[in-house]
C-alpha cells in the first residue's frame, strides 16, 4: 500500500512538474512574440519620424528575439496538429534575419526607401507566419 501511494505522490510530483515547465516555455515565448511586436512598431515609428537610430534599436530588439524562433523551445507553442509549423517556424526565423540584417545596411547606406521595403517585407513574414500557424 506504501508503494502504491509514493509510487502515485511521485507521479503527480513528475506531472506538476512538466506542466510548469510547458507553461515556463509558453510564458517566455509569449514574451518574445511581445517583444516583436514591441520592435516592429519602434522600427515603424522611427521611419515614420525619420529616426535611423530609433529603426536600428528596433532592428536589433527584433534580432535579439529570433534565437526563440530558431530553437526547440518553439515547439511549446506550436500547435501539435500542423506538422509543418516547426519547419515553417524555422524558416520565417531565417527571413526575418535576412530582411533585418538588409535594413540595417540600407539604414547605414543612407537608403531609408530600401529599408522601409526591408520592413514591408519583415511585417509580411510575420503575418504569414501568424495566418498559417494560428489559421487566421
Amino acid at each position: 500500500m506504501k508503494k502504491g501511494l509514493t509510487a502515485l505522490l511521485l507521479a503527480a510530483s513528475l506531472f506538476g512538474s512538466l506542466q510548469a515547465a510547458g507553461t515556463d516555455h509558453r510564458s517566455m515565448l509569449m514574451k518574445d512574440m511581445r517583444t516583436m511586436l514591441d520592435a516592429m512598431e519602434q522600427i515603424q515609428r522611427g521611419g515614420l519620424y525619420s529616426s535611423s537610430d530609433d529603426m536600428k534599436t528596433g532592428v536589433k530588439k527584433l534580432q535579439g528575439t529570433l534565437k526563440t524562433l530558431e530553437s526547440e523551445d518553439i515547439k511549446w507553442i506550436l500547435p501539435k496538429d500542423q506538422v509543418y509549423a516547426y519547419k515553417f517556424a524555422q524558416k520565417t526565423a531565417s527571413m526575418l534575419r535576412l530582411y533585418s540584417d538588409d535594413m540595417i545596411a540600407s539604414i547605414e547606406a543612407g537608403r531609408m526607401d530600401d529599408a522601409l521595403e526591408d520592413y514591408t517585407q519583415l511585417l509580411k513574414q510575420c503575418t504569414s507566419c501568424h495566418i498559417r500557424i494560428r489559421n487566421w
